[in-house]
């Protein structure tokens, strides 16, 4: 049985080790948004419904050795998938969210379906020729060796390797592992009659038994995927923050499988203060402390509560006979969780409230597992029930002074306007996340004043007062278009944003685009992206300012992007980085990538002014060492 087992752990530690690996190559198309990993976790999760699809199939209508010989079929047939890897990408198309999935199916669809099968049948297999062994004990197994592929790519394998190696080398272990899994077909085959009669099986009639299964895997799923999108969408979208939800997730079921570590009565308690303690983070937990607090929080309340998931999901599991039935069951639930968060809740919800919506859905789950057994506990549960759907949902409470809100695939916006102070006027903002990217004075005479980051002690604002002339200027990421408030006549201002949300709130809520004298143009798309397929733009001044939430996308401080930077400027020309961030120093790393391109890098303290809504920022400006004097 040893191939079997190994045959089990090897494909569980390439099916989770490619989950990463692709993400971040598909990252850079879309913005570097935090959309792309929950996208990304319904691919996944939807293959994996396949693959067990699959594997009930052949568990269910054919004998052990006419299982063995088909999937030993099917496994020579993957082996042309290879190499697995993203290929060319000429246009990624107008719907992201079904774009990243058809990158997905194409880059490692087919690999992806025959490891996802794994696991259960080869437990199935186990099950029919050890009918004393654990079956069960083999899916606890699986999912730590997917635990261990996780920790592998951020920590030893990314920091050395290119991505393209990577593939490679990912394309060489499915190799092994197609030899490992035809080795165990065979020993099925050797192992099983050959006139062994297709076993006929009374229809499985699981009475109630099978909706429990779907909702507790899909509540598991909801919480992991929510939990891993709202620590992207506060942080930053990198493999660290999707693997280590994705990790804890993956070992509560060791922990209940494998382990049979549950009990309702202390698994629950804990996991009733770990919901309390997300939905009160969540509500009240101030921006600059989530690196700090916010990252363990949510990451150990995100174990907690899929470990009382998973838990309620063991203590129901049948006898192995039923296996691929229950785990077809328990992926599709993982399927329907990261679906409801990738593409229905966008459609749904304005902002991003379904961490929220799942914390009071676990709550109240957890009352009625306990309701009517004893008094004490029915209060309990209740009072938990209680105290965390009151904080979370008060983020439905839409604040007054809210003008206009949207959700789309590259988050969540919206338009409010406050009281300006010491005697100015309203103050408007468009606000992604809870990060302001942009406001402007609602009055005359006060709408055309820089506000925000970019004032004159910015680094930009220092570039324009003491540069005369026609100037052309360019801008990755829009915001409400301030930097337009700068523009003379004869100068021409270059936008490249990504969201068509920014572009509509600016032009509908914001005059800085309208009221400018200079000439504005406004490329949709990502910024890095398009400057790459442009010509040379002879750019006076190239601003990045691309945030997402209170994070900057990666893929726009790299070596490759610097080199795109440079070419868009004319000789002379100036590159204005913004750096403000809550949680990283990003200036050492800016530094080593101009000096890579032969620039200078000076950096820009502006300290704000309050009551003219201009906030401290930090920027960096580089280039010739002459422009910078």
């Amino acid at each position: 049985m040893s191939f079997l087992i190994s045959s089990v752990i090897a494909s569980a530690f390439c099916l989770f080790l490619v989950q990463p690996l692709l993400a971040k190559q598909i990252l850079p198309y879309f913005g570097g948004t935090a959309s792309v990993w929950a996208v990304c976790m319904v691919f996944y999760q939807g293959a994996l419904l396949g693959g067990y699809l699959y594997a009930h199939g052949l568990a269910r209508f054919l004998a052990p050795r006419r299982q063995a010989q088909v999937h030993l079929v099917v496994l020579a047939g993957s082996l042309w998938a290879l190499p697995v890897g993203l290929g060319q990408v000429d246009s990624v198309g107008s719907g992201q969210s079904w774009s990243i999935v058809w990158m997905l199916v194409r880059a490692v669809g087919i690999p992806y379906f025959v490891l996802s099968s794994t696991s259960p049948l080869m437990q199935a297999w186990y099950a029919r020729l050890e009918p004393k062994g654990q079956a069960y004990k083999l899916f606890g197994w699986s999912n730590l060796s997917c635990a261990l592929a996780l920790l592998s790519f951020p920590f030893l394998l990314e920091p050395w390797l290119s991505l393209t190696r990577l593939n490679l080398y990912w394309s060489w272990g499915y190799g092994l592992v197609v030899l490992l899994l035809a080795a165990s077909a065979v020993i099925v085959i050797r192992r099983s009659p050959a006139n062994e009669a297709e076993e006929r099986r009374e229809p499985v009639r699981p009475g109630l038994l099978w909706p429990k299964w779907l909702f507790f895997s899909a509540l598991g799923s909801l919480v992991l995927v929510s939990v891993t999108n709202h620590l992207c969408q506060s942080v930053a979208p990198v493999p660290f923050l999707w693997t280590v939800p994705l990790l804890l997730y993956l070992l509560t079921f060791t922990a209940v499988f494998e382990r049979e570590w549950y009990s309702r009565r202390w698994g629950m308690p804990l996991a009733g203060a770990a919901l309390l303690a997300m939905a009160a983070a969540y509500v009240y937990m101030q921006p600059g402390r989530m690196l700090a607090v916010g990252i363990p929080v949510f990451t150990i309340g995100c174990f907690l509560a899929c470990f009382y998931c998973h838990g309620e999901l063991a203590a129901l599991k049948p006898e192995p006979g039923r296996l691929t039935q229950f785990y077809l069951v328990m992926a599709a639930g993982g399927t329907l969780g990261s679906l409801l968060v990738a593409f229905v809740a966008p459609r749904i919800f304005r902002g991003y409230v379904e961490l929220p919506v799942v914390l009071c859905v676990t709550a109240m789950a957890m009352l009625f597992s306990v309701y009517g057994r004893h008094l004490a506990v029915d209060l309990a549960a209740a009072a938990c029930a209680i105290l965390v759907t009151t904080p979370a949902l008060a983020v439905f409470l839409t604040p007054l002074r809210e003008i206009d809100a949207g959700r789309n695939f590259y988050g969540s916006l919206r338009v409010e306007q406050a009281e300006g102070k010491q005697g100015r006027p309203p103050i408007r903002s468009i606000i992604h996340g809870a990060i302001s990217h942009g406001s402007q004075f609602n009055a005359d005479g006060w709408r055309m004043r820089p506000t925000a980051y970019y004032g004159p002690n910015s680094g930009p604002g220092k570039w324009f007062t003491h540069t005369p002339g026609a100037r052309r200027v360019g801008v990755v990421g829009l915001g409400a278009g301030t930097l337009a408030a700068y523009g003379r006549p004869g100068d021409e201002f270059r936008f490249y944003e990504i969201n068509p949300m920014v572009v509509q709130f600016a032009k509908q809520h914001f005059r800085y685009l309208s009221d400018t004298p200079a000439r504005v143009d406004i490329a949709v798309g990502d910024g890095r992206l398009l400057l790459e397929h442009e010509a040379d733009q002879n750019f006076d001044l190239l601003v990045i300012d691309a945030f997402s939430g209170d994070s900057i996308p990666v893929h726009l401080l790299t070596r490759e992007a610097f080199k795109t930077y440079r070419r868009h400027l004319k000789p002379g020309g100036i590159l204005a980085l913004h750096l403000s961030n809550l949680y990283l120093d990003l200036m050492p790393e800016v530094r080593v990538l101009a000096a890579d391109q032969g620039f200078a890098c000076k950096p820009v303290l502006d300290s704000g002014s309050e009551p003219d809504d201009v906030r401290p920022s930090i920027w960096a400006l580089a280039g010739p060492a002459a422009s910078l004097d």
